[in-house]
């Protein structure tokens, strides 16, 4: 069988509508990538119209350049879209990998997430759903913490979430309605009530969130981290603000922000990221879908070096990284499910023969090829 099969066409016609089935998706990416069937056995026009409709699909439109390496297996020559999946896919692109704690894996969610409210310690993870504190304060499914307006305080009282590195990420939801995601090795400190005017301030104090802010024109809600202040002027954005990255990171994925440093504010257009870095801001056009994937679920390797992407499962896993020899200096690209143990995503980087691992409990070494 081949591309020219009505299968396989099905499949396609699927993948642009968007109902395909994430193994579709992979088969659909990997031939439109790699494959030999996307340039023999059907006629130019076909093969024009079909690669212009699965590229407009694809959820990333950079390629490999020379130097990089590709994390896509190929399929063995001549083997087709169709046999393939009928007998399982397994590619980077949205591998999967069901939840389960193995012996001898160091697996994601190892460590407990911590609210600290009312002098209190509380662990998420160990905590049933319902009320938590009083009747402000729920857990609900998803693992999302709601507060709830009390109008008792009269000071401005305020939490901290912290997820440490291995932990699972949370949303809050403030008394606004606002919702506020961590990443893992992620700290933020907020209101437990928030006042009509706003004139509180959540502070990341270290770490990555995702925020999706209900917007006040007259009152708008203030993010600071230790390089900024992020104004929402109506807004969904991410901040990466980790102390061992070289540069914090706004990206805005609608509305607009301000994003102020040492007297200068720099506002962004949706798609646009403001990189401070020491006194410095200056913007640039965001790979959103990168820059999100950690939302979804998702690693999101795009033209990445290993160094970056060793900090990135350091603060998911919660691992030591040590470094023996000469590191490659090419770039990795490709997508991979974030519930997968390191193992499997270390075994993957290995396919590029451009780096090796050794695993010694919770400390991974990456070794030179070289």
């Amino acid at each position: 069988m081949n591309m020219q099969d009505k299968n396989a066409r099905e499949i396609i016609e699927r993948y642009v509508a968007g109902t395909a089935s994430e193994e579709e998706k992979a088969l659909v990416e990997h031939w439109y990538l790699n494959s030999p069937d996307a340039k023999t056995n059907i006629s130019e026009e076909s093969i024009a119209v079909t690669k212009r409709q699965v590229y407009g699909a694809l959820p990333i439109h950079d390629h490999p350049v020379k130097g990089s390496i590709s994390l896509w297996p190929r399929l063995a020559a001549a083997a087709s879209i169709v046999l393939v999946l009928g007998i399982g896919a397994h590619y980077l692109v949205n591998h999967q990998h069901k939840p389960g704690v193995s012996p001898g894996l160091i697996n994601p969610y190892s460590a407990a997430a911590v609210l600290k409210s009312g002098g209190r310690n509380i662990l998420l993870d160990k905590t049933a759903n319902g009320k938590i504190s009083a009747s402000t304060i729920t857990k609900a499914a998803g693992e999302e913490i709601i507060y709830e307006r009390s109008n008792q305080s009269i000071h401005t009282v305020y939490d901290t979430i912290q997820i440490p590195a291995g932990g699972r990420p949370y949303t809050v939801k403030l008394t606004d309605g606002s919702k506020i995601t961590l990443n893992a090795a992620t700290t933020l400190r907020f209101p437990e009530e928030l006042s009509n005017n706003r004139s509180e301030e959540v502070e990341l104090i270290t770490g990555e969130i995702f925020a999706e802010v209900v917007h006040r024109k007259s009152a708008p809600l203030k993010i600071r981290t230790p390089r900024q202040v992020v104004t929402d002027l109506g807004t969904v954005f991410n901040i990466a603000s980790y102390p061992d990255e070289p540069d914090s990171r706004t990206t805005l994925v609608a509305g607009a922000v301000k994003v102020s440093v040492n007297g200068r504010d720099q506002l962004l257009s949706p798609g646009e990221q403001a990189i401070v870095s020491g006194n410095d801001i200056f913007t640039q056009t965001a790979n959103l879908s990168e820059v999100t994937a950690w939302k979804r679920g998702l690693f999101r390797f795009n033209s990445a070096h290993i160094d970056v992407i060793m900090r990135e499962l350091s603060r998911w896993y919660g691992i030591e990284v040590k470094y023996d020899g000469r590191i490659t200096t090419e770039v990795f690209y490709g997508r991979l499910s974030r519930d997968m143990s390191i193992n499997e995503v270390l075994r993957v980087l290995q396919r590029s023969n451009k780096v090796s691992f050794k695993i010694e409990g919770r400390r991974v070494t990456v070794l030179s090829k070289f």
